[in-house]
């Protein structure tokens, strides 16, 4: 049976014996790593953000981590590749404070594009082969730390969406071409995730300060106080978004894999009580709310339900972070101004710009129909 372990921690200087106190509900850390092991433990570095911000994996998350690996007496390192358009890595090591606690317990920080990648088939249909990176080919074990986060193409990021960060650098832009739907991107994650599954040895999800509504950069902070681990990743990713209140029968992972809202009730839940966390009202992406328009309707009137990207110039700061982002170059630089605009023809709703903004300056643009189904939060 599936083991989930949930304590409630509602502060970050409390975390560590509350990470691994989750761990020991699972049967400690021995239980998943072995002596002499390569250990990569892989945090969510999405941009170079404050801890606070609720965008990337607390560093005191994976600090206790850190110490619970070389308890068993293996070497454990750090590593994530960011959001592609992001080139200044030490910068983010540093404000993300992973560059100050990996310097603290004398452990390597990875840059996964220096570390080289292969390509290796993962039978996935619209990206055929994928690039991981060698930090992630070459250790023996993978320890996945997610952020408990909203995603407005995704819905829905933790365990499975982290693995994504796997991939280096701009190759993440590249396979959001090909695989730019809802659908299409969850078959890559579950493609990705079945091909790391036999190298990750548990995934504990930070979701002491989560984010809510238009994340994974731009929703608003949330303190959920939970920290939450299992050895199965996709199901712990389900067993949250069912907390969440949301119906997992849509999720498309969750679909791919099998899983079901009887697979939930069937977990072997340890620690906290899941009601005992501020979890009621949680707020799901709106761009979302166009996955709950039944399908006839949708072949229907399909062409005139669409949410494009649109950058509001009353925030941006003229980073060209979205420029550099858009993997089919819809987001062009025009006018006197030199603002950043997006081609509706062109834009394929990816929403790699929202994702990667530091400024909160790109929002959505709802067709009138789309905006029937969608309300502003």
């Amino acid at each position: 049976m599936t083991k989930i372990s949930l304590l409630k921690c509602g502060d970050y200087n409390k975390s560590n014996p509350a990470v691994k106190e989750t761990l020991r509900l699972l049967g400690g850390i021995s239980n998943f790593v072995k002596p002499g092991e390569k250990i990569l433990i892989k945090p969510n570095l999405l941009s170079p953000k404050d801890p606070e911000k609720a965008v990337t994996t607390h560093p005191k998350i994976v600090k206790a981590v850190i110490q619970l690996v070389k308890q068993a007496g293996a070497t454990p390192v750090v590593g994530d590749s960011p959001g592609g358009a992001i080139r200044d890595i030490k910068n983010l090591w540093k404000v993300t404070g992973m560059e100050e606690i990996c310097k603290e317990e004398n452990v390597e920080l990875i840059n996964f594009e220096a570390a080289g990648s292969q390509e290796i088939d993962i039978n996935d249909k619209n990206v055929k082969k994928a690039h991981f990176s060698n930090a992630v080919l070459n250790c023996d074990g993978i320890i996945n730390l997610p952020k408990l986060k909203t995603h407005s193409l995704m819905l829905f990021t933790a365990g499975v969406k982290n693995l994504y960060g796997c991939i280096p650098g701009l190759m993440k832009v590249e396979y959001h071409k090909y695989a730019s739907k809802n659908k299409e991107f969850a078959d890559l994650l579950t493609n990705i995730y079945l091909f790391l599954k036999d190298k990750i040895r548990f995934t504990l999800i930070d979701g002491i300060y989560g984010m809510e509504g238009n994340g994974p950069s731009g929703g608003e902070v949330r303190k959920m106080g939970i920290i939450a681990a299992s050895a199965d990743t996709p199901v712990l990713d389900a067993y949250i978004l069912d907390a969440l209140n949301f119906d997992i029968s849509k999720n498309f992972i969750s679909q791919n894999l099998g899983i079901s809202k009887k697979s939930i009730e069937g977990l072997e839940v340890i620690g906290n009580d899941i009601r005992d966390f501020n979890l009621e009202n949680f707020k799901f992406p709106q761009t979302r709310a166009l996955d709950y328009i039944p399908k006839s309707l949708v072949k229907t009137l399909g062409s005139f339900l669409w949410v494009k990207a649109k950058i509001n110039k009353n925030k941006c700061a003229k980073c060209m972070l979205c420029v550099k982002s858009c993997p089919v170059k819809a987001i062009e630089v025009i006018g006197k101004k030199q603002y950043p605009h997006v081609s509706d023809s062109d834009c394929i709703s990816c929403f790699c710009c929202h994702e990667v903004c530091p400024y909160k300056a790109v929002n959505f643009k709802k067709s009138f129909l789309a905006g029937l189904f969608i309300r502003e939060n």
